[in-house]
């Protein structure tokens, strides 16, 4: 079963509908889903990284990250894509 990451915060609706399609994917693809809420994240990097990007899907095991706003068929693509993520051009 893989492991997915839904950074989020409170009161965040766009985030409850990210959580929303995770559901619906479950249906089919089987996931571990583990909610991050950023505004009590220990860590202030989590934090800054996040904040004006939530919702974010992460992929742990290849380090992928899928920002708002996506779709069901846009999330099933980022969860058969096998691979790693690429480094942000700068």
């Amino acid at each position: 079963m893989e492991k997915i990451i839904l950074y989020t915060k409170l009161n965040c609706h766009l985030c409850q509908d990210a959580y929303l399609m995770l559901m619906e994917i479950t249906l089919d693809i089987p996931l571990e889903i583990d909610l991050v809420d950023i505004s009590h994240a220990h860590n202030s990097h989590i934090y800054s990284k996040y904040t004006d990007r939530i919702p974010v899907l992460a992929r742990p095991q290849n380090g992928a990250e899928l920002d708002w706003p996506f779709t069901l068929a846009d999330i099933k693509a980022f969860l058969t894509d096998p691979s790693p993520a690429q480094p942000p051009d700068l």
